[in-house]
């Protein structure tokens, strides 16, 4: 997968903050004590967390893959589970709120002749029934840690604004998905905004009017498709759940590995810690910022630092770095030709799928 120059800057940029972060997490830990509680790790623990891991990751394709088939669009389980990896995965490399992950999907998809409107929809129901979980997730880590835990006025400021922005786009996103009529009209603002722009730039090529609208008709039919029978994302629900859970269960395989007590109301405080940091960071992978705060949750509550933080690490080698990998190699061998810059192959139809 080639990244644009200016991406590729950008991510180095980023990447050496995170590197800087996290060298300021290193510092606050004993090192004698962390080297010898890495020691002291349970083999057996840590690879029930890298199970745990991959368990979530199969149920997180589950999700795109019962979606797809409720479309009529099914591709094979290996194919959609590979486009689910690698799009999750740019997410860690470009956060931007799950935009980036939304954007490669979409174009994956389309190169399976599956038309731009529908993986649009597609991915806005996944985006949708796994993101608002981790919104819900962090609200009730950030309740619990207010009233359990010392925040100072500036942090708990900010946590609140960044908070309440994503449950307007949680908002947003939900009207979307049920209402016509809000579509319409969220549409409606798009192509406006898009025609000043063009006429600002004098770019009218930017948008055609005929296109437009069959991309919209095309995307509009698939979301009613979708939501007019709620029994058809019962399944896709449970995997999203399902995907969540095993999560949960790999931060705290990952303390248990490294002998670690700690109770599930002090766990779901730090997961949702780690989810919060995952996505709004500045940094590559959530580099730096991820194991800081959680580690930082975790001692506010009481946890050994160095035990803290040598079990996030472990969480995050599991859930993030290891799958990171993994995605790469899926990339070149299952998309040997990916571009992110490429346009899209699959054509708009007028309401009929691609052949």
């Amino acid at each position: 997968m080639k990244l644009p120059v200016r991406h590729r800057m950008r991510l180095w940029i980023a990447a050496f903050l995170g590197c800087a972060l996290l060298l300021f997490v290193f510092l606050r830990a004993d090192f004698p004590i962390l080297a010898q509680k890495l020691y002291e790790v349970e083999p057996l623990w840590a690879l029930m967390a890298v199970g745990a891991s991959v368990v979530s990751y199969v149920f997180m394709g589950a999700v795109l893959f019962e979606l797809l088939k409720t479309l009529e669009h099914g591709r094979p389980l290996g194919l959609v589970l590979s486009i689910s990896l690698v799009s999750c995965c740019i997410n860690y490399l470009m956060p931007v709120g799950g935009l980036s992950g939304l954007a490669l999907k979409v174009y994956l998809l389309s190169h399976q002749r599956i038309p731009p409107s529908r993986t649009l929809s597609i991915s806005m129901v996944h985006g949708f029934l796994t993101n608002t979980v981790a919104v819900l997730l962090i609200y009730l880590g950030f309740f619990y840690l207010y009233g359990h835990a010392q925040i100072h006025a500036r942090q708990l400021g900010i946590a609140v604004v960044v908070l309440g922005i994503a449950l307007v786009f949680t908002w947003v996103t939900f009207q979307i998905l049920i209402s016509s009529t809000f579509r319409r009209r969220a549409w409606n603002v798009s192509v406006w905004v898009v025609y000043r722009m063009a006429a600002l730039l004098k770019k009218s090529q930017w948008i055609i009017p005929k296109k437009a609208e069959a991309f919209f008709q095309n995307f509009d039919e698939s979301m009613t498709l979708m939501v007019q029978n709620t029994s058809r994302l019962v399944l896709p629900l449970l995997y999203a759940a399902l995907d969540w859970t095993f999560m949960f269960l790999c931060l705290k395989y990952s303390f248990q590995a490294v002998r670690c007590p700690i109770s599930l109301n002090e766990l779901a405080i730090g997961f949702s810690v780690g989810i919060f940091a995952g996505l709004f960071s500045i940094t590559p992978v959530s580099l730096g910022m991820m194991e800081g705060s959680m580690a930082g949750a975790f001692y506010l509550l009481g946890k050994d630092y160095n035990q803290a933080l040598l079990a996030v690490l472990l969480y995050r080698l599991a859930y993030y770095w290891l799958p990171l990998a993994v995605s790469f190699v899926v990339s070149r061998r299952v998309f040997p030709h990916l571009r992110l810059e490429e346009p899209t192959r699959a054509k708009e139809s007028y309401g009929e799928p691609s052949s």
